[in-house]
């Protein structure tokens, strides 16, 4: 059987301009499908990262990334519900246009640390108490603005020390993070704040609705998604019909190669080699014009992955290409092959001796 895999390398080899103009159109179609599977991960990845906590904010905004004010005088209300372990955050975007707005994030640089465990790339933590205006950058923000640990970020007007770039994996990757106090005086909010982040195992529930326009939601799981629900809804679509746009491409193309092959089919029948000889001999050419294909258009997604990114109010949105979407193209790629190759190769195994020696198209 080794000798058969031999010839069928040979035989591609010898067919090396067909093979590749095959190769090209799956190496393109997985492209685009793992492209487009990487951005619907980019949503779930940055604005899915649901955590064992409530907040509680203005009801009808995206309260956890932006658009949400409450007074100081809710904590009064919390606490009548029975919560004394309430901690504010102020998120909101500054900036003139989509392409220079900045996500700023108010948080206590006593606690914010215990709620979004992130990593820290360079220099230090928030402190509390410091004199000058500090603030920690997101991994994503300091690329688009070209600053690092030691610099300065301009925030409406004002100049904050980076004392730190960190890296968290959500949209907050595209946020200055400044202490409370210096958040509120840059925007004029006086005491109110944008949230209030308790606990999941308390009196409230997702959904609750409390005084004073106020509504309870999941923590991390930011309701902007909802709005983007549409277009995931058409990114899922077209994942689907360029995966059955591969499987027709690669049906027949296999097919137009099974075909071309039909007189060695034959031969080797007549000589009385085995199915499995044939269908060796076809799987083999197949496989490997498959695996080439599929590594070509895998990686390109992978490099071309970052160049496709682009920022859009505040965060930048871009193909994640990680291991569950090369997990999901890799079994794509698997079901797309076997339903591709199943179809020719039947057909051809099922036609006669005779038809297959015959000569002329």
């Amino acid at each position: 059987m080794t000798a058969v895999v031999v010839l069928a390398l040979r035989d591609l080899w010898r067919r090396w301009r067909m093979m590749l103009a095959l190769g090209l159109m799956v190496a393109l179609a997985v492209l685009m499908v793992t492209l487009l599977d990487g951005y619907v991960r980019s949503i779930d990845v940055r604005f899915r990262s649901a955590q064992p906590r409530l907040v509680v904010q203005q009801d009808s905004t995206v309260g956890e990334f932006a658009g949400s004010r409450i007074p100081v005088a809710t904590l009064d209300t919390l606490r009548s519900a029975g919560i004394d372990d309430a901690i504010a955050e102020l998120h909101a975007v500054t900036g003139t246009s989509g392409t220079d707005a900045v996500l700023i994030a108010g948080v206590d640089p006593a606690r914010y640390r215990e709620l979004d465990p992130y990593h820290l790339l360079s220099g230090r933590h928030l402190r509390s108490g410091e004199a000058q205006r500090t603030a920690l950058v997101g991994m994503a923000l300091a690329e688009r603005l070209g600053v690092s640990t030691g610099g300065t970020v301009r925030l409406r007007g004002r100049d904050f020390a980076v004392v730190g770039v960190f890296e968290l994996g959500t949209y907050l990757d595209d946020a200055a993070v400044v202490p409370l106090a210096d958040a509120q005086r840059l925007l004029g909010w006086n005491d109110d704040v944008s949230l209030y982040v308790v606990p999941a195992d308390g009196p409230l529930a997702v959904g609750d609705v409390l005084p004073g326009g106020l509504a309870v939601a999941q923590r991390g799981d930011v309701a902007l998604v909802d709005e983007w629900r549409p277009l995931l809804a058409l990114l899922f679509a077209s994942v689907r019909l360029l995966a059955v746009g591969a499987v027709a491409v690669l049906g027949v193309a296999l097919w137009r190669l099974a075909w071309l092959h039909r007189l060695d089919v034959g031969l080797l029948r007549l000589l009385g080699f085995p199915r499995r000889a044939v269908v060796l001999f076809i799987g083999a050419q197949a496989v490997v014009l498959v695996a080439v294909a599929a590594g070509v258009g895998t990686l390109a997604a992978v490099l071309l992955a970052p160049g496709l990114a682009r920022t859009t109010l505040a965060v930048t949105t871009g193909p994640v290409i990680d291991q569950q979407v090369l997990l999901r193209a890799a079994l794509s790629a698997g079901f797309v092959f076997v339903v591709a190759v199943s179809v020719p190769m039947v057909a051809l195994l099922r036609r006669g001796v005779g038809d297959l020696v015959q000569r002329g198209d």
